[in-house]
């Protein structure tokens, strides 16, 4: 291998962590997340004689549980039709009236006659979870669900329809934090909510009906659980549930939450709220019922067993929402206080805060972080008086605010409501009046906008724009607002100016000595040292690496990636990362074995290698997280779905999360695979084809079929030949900084 190939290697992998290289998903052109642009207000076209007399009340007591089911959609068609026949196992009653407006998928689940229109039940009692034995109220043919039009029609025809006390409207579908959700591509190619297109609806709702607000609003989606979201629902109702991290594919216990709802119909939207979080999961009717057990797990597990597995990586939380605005003022008090102190404090807890799934790609550093854990890291390592006692101001008022919260034991700092926090690139991306990612933060929120300083925050963390502390209008998260929906004033003034320049308080100056190696040629069972040093400051995480060249494609495929692990590590809220000290210089040694990682259905003849990607930090090896990328697709089905699987340190298999977008972005949410469905391997490689300094592809790799038991890692010895090690490190803004060197394994 020629030093200036070497040198072509580093180039391209400089190129690619910095983003000025594109990775090639089996696609062409990068593509952007799958949500589209809100508009600044949108006309209501829904069916005005639906519209009732604002005098008509329910009777005291009563109940209208309005389920929204957006089944449009390949991975969640078959979850969300057993979600109306879990709702089914309990039915309406005289207190308690439960209605269904679900939209199916053509290709996907071909259950019950496999008809792909949208139709209206009236929830009745029936204990079969194959079909829908309710009474069917009407059948509308394919509908945009996509179309918050078509939200605000359903939700005005049910209470037309069924008038009673205490309204609840449950949002089923791919949920994606503040972007929105609820993507309808079939066939209406690009529709979705936004999060603005949410709180209009609910307000136009409010607004033709005469109902004074709804009970509660739930989000059985992924990533609803952030102040945002939160926040744009506030004025419409008393509570909400929404989950900071992906759902499980199971969703929410209907069957529990609704016999809790029959069995008590004098409980409040709050202890509807508690219900819904308690019963999570554990006492969801695929989990507690046996056969249903046994067909959802597809073995002969304990109830307990089952749980405890999705559990693992599942947040949900019951929120007051009349604490939402008290919430915001706390938030805007920390916001003022952190500009008074030095912003590489700030990058350094958003770097470390308990994060959740990006909707973004891989390509940037998580940006939906824990409210809560966030203000813990600043409390304990500020040094600044006002904002430790701003920060200690916002977890007692979150704490106000969250009725009751759930999180499995790989989320341990969550605490309930998640916020924004980007790193510079994707703040770049997302401000200003051409984001890059052609969503823009605060027009997508415009609420919140208002009342929060959130927004300009971020704009002075990048920028150094100072903003007015007695500019956010707290009063627009209230009922008496519900209506306002014209925010344009705040959504300008947080935007940066034209001629700003974007800074990234998190970056570091860093620099790696050349690489010094034990030896250049070693055996298979041999160990090769890497003497490195590296100066600077705010490190954040430092990564070994290794590539294999392939000669007969003149390509290096990428091999093997891990943690290098600081002497001292870090715990706050139970989430742990490096501590690399005070001097600006670190000197180590790492050992490398020549070792490659395949996965693994049991059958090692089916044995398949694949990038085991880094993720998560953890206090151990076995408590890391590692991601691979790939294609998922169910048996029979001919769609690809973009989709990443998490191991544990211990190799054992997570979970797999697929997007409705391409390149890993998008709204997630979590598959269960079953028996014959397959995961086809996405291997990236260094290609010199097209581009003489090398340029990054992905090409397909191998495919694993799912059987009995789950995937799980396996070493294997590496292959002979050149490869190229290395060592990254990764600053408080996600920048990297890589050195590399040459070493030969042999036969």
């Amino acid at each position: 291998m020629k030093a200036s190939r070497l040198l072509s290697v580093m180039l391209a992998f400089v190129l690619l962590v910095s983003g000025q290289i594109a990775c090639n998903t089996l696609t062409e052109e990068p593509v952007e997340p799958a949500i589209t642009e809100a508009p600044a207000e949108e006309p209501n076209t829904a069916d005005e004689s639906a519209t009732i007399n604002p005098a008509v009340q329910g009777e005291p007591g009563t109940w209208l549980v309005m389920l929204y089911q957006n089944a449009d959609d390949e991975i969640l068609e078959e979850d969300i039709f057993i979600d109306l026949n879990e709702a089914e196992v309990v039915g309406s009653t005289d207190a308690v009236t439960i209605v269904s407006q679900i939209d199916r998928y053509d290709g996907a689940y071909d259950g019950d006659g496999d008809w792909i229109s949208t139709k209206r039940y009236f929830v009745t009692q029936d204990g079969d979870l194959e079909t829908v034995a309710s009474e069917e109220l009407e059948d509308l043919g394919e509908m945009d669900s996509g179309d918050s039009n078509t939200l605000v029609d359903f939700a005005r025809w049910a209470i037309a329809t069924y008038p009673a006390d205490n309204y609840v409207l449950i949002l089923s579908d791919h949920g994606a934090g503040w972007t929105g959700g609820w993507n309808d591509d079939d066939p209406y190619e690009g529709s979705s909510f936004s999060m603005q297109n949410i709180d209009d609806a609910l307000g136009q709702i409010i607004a033709d009906t005469g109902i004074d607000a709804f009970e509660l609003v739930g989000f059985d989606a992924c990533l609803m659980g952030q102040l945002e979201v939160m926040s744009g629902i506030a004025p419409h109702a008393r509570y909400s549930v929404g989950s900071e991290e992906t759902e499980p594919s199971l969703g929410w216990a209907y069957a529990d939450f609704l016999t809790a709802l029959n069995e008590n119909p004098a409980m409040s939207g709050g202890d509807l709220g508690k219900v819904i979080v308690n019963g999570y999961l554990a006492q969801d009717f695929r989990i507690t019922d046996d056969d249903a057990r046994f067909v959802f797990s597809g073995g002969n597990f304990s109830a307990e067993s089952v749980a405890a597995d999705l559990i693992q990586t599942s947040t949900l939380a019951a929120i007051d929402l009349s604490q939402i605005q008290n919430l915001n003022a706390a938030v805007n008090n920390l916001a003022t206080a952190l500009m008074g102190i030095d912003q590489y404090a700030v990058a350094e807890a958003r770097t470390y805060a308990q994060s959740y799934e990006s909707v973004f790609g891989e390509d940037v550093p998580p940006s939906f972080i824990d409210l809560g854990h966030f203000t813990e890291l600043l409390a304990s390592e500020s040094s600044d008086p006002n904002v430790t006692q701003a920060a200690e101001a916002v977890q007692a008022a979150l704490a106000q605010a969250v009725l009751a919260e759930m999180h499995g034991d790989d989320r341990p700092a969550s605490s309930g409501l998640t916020i924004y926090f980007p790193n510079s690139e994707l703040y770049d991306g997302t401000f200003g009046d051409s984001p890059a990612y052609g969503i823009q933060y605060s027009s997508y929120i415009g609420r919140f906008a208002t009342a929060s300083l959130w927004d300009d925050f971020l704009t002075f963390h990048y920028t150094g724009e100072a903003f007015d502390p007695a500019s956010a209008d707290l009063s627009v998260v209230t009922p008496a607002k519900s209506a306002e929906r014209d925010f344009t004033e705040a959504v300008e003034e947080s935007a940066p100016q034209q001629d700003s320049q974007i800074t990234a308080p998190g970056a570091g100056e860093i620099s790696i000595a050349p690489l010094e190696v034990s030896a250049s040629e070693i055996g298979p069972d041999d160990t090769v040292t890497l003497s490195v040093e590296i100066s600077g400051s705010n490190i954040g995480y430092v990564y070994y690496y290794a590539s294999w060249y392939d000669p007969e494609s003149d390509s290096y495929l990428t091999a093997d990636m891990g943690y290098i692990a600081a002497e001292d590590t870090k715990e706050i809220g139970g989430i742990y990362y490096p501590d690399w000290g005070e001097d600006s210089t670190l000197a180590f040694d790492f050992d490398w074995e020549p070792t490659l990682y395949f996965m693994s259905n049991g059958n090692e003849a089916e044995d398949q290698f694949a990038f085991f990607e880094p993720t998560v930090y953890g206090v151990s090896d076995l408590d890391d997280v590692y991601s691979v990328r790939g294609v998922f697709q169910y048996a029979g089905s001919d769609k690809e779905i973009d989709a990443v699987m998490n191991f544990g340190g211990d190799g054992k298999m997570l979970n797999i999360f697929g997007f409705n977008g391409e390149d890993g972005k998008g709204a997630p949410r979590e598959i269960t695979p079953s028996a014959g469905d397959t995961f086809t391997i996405i291997e990236e490689w260094l290609d010199f084809d097209q581009n003489p300094d090398g340029e990054f592809v992905d090409y397909v790799g191998g495919t694993m079929t799912f059987g009995d038991q789950p995937f799980e890692v396996v070493p294997y010895y590496a292959y002979s030949g050149d490869y190229v090690l290395g060592v990254i490190v990764t600053d408080l803004n996600g920048n990297s900084v890589e050195e590399f060197i040459e070493v030969t394994v042999t036969e």
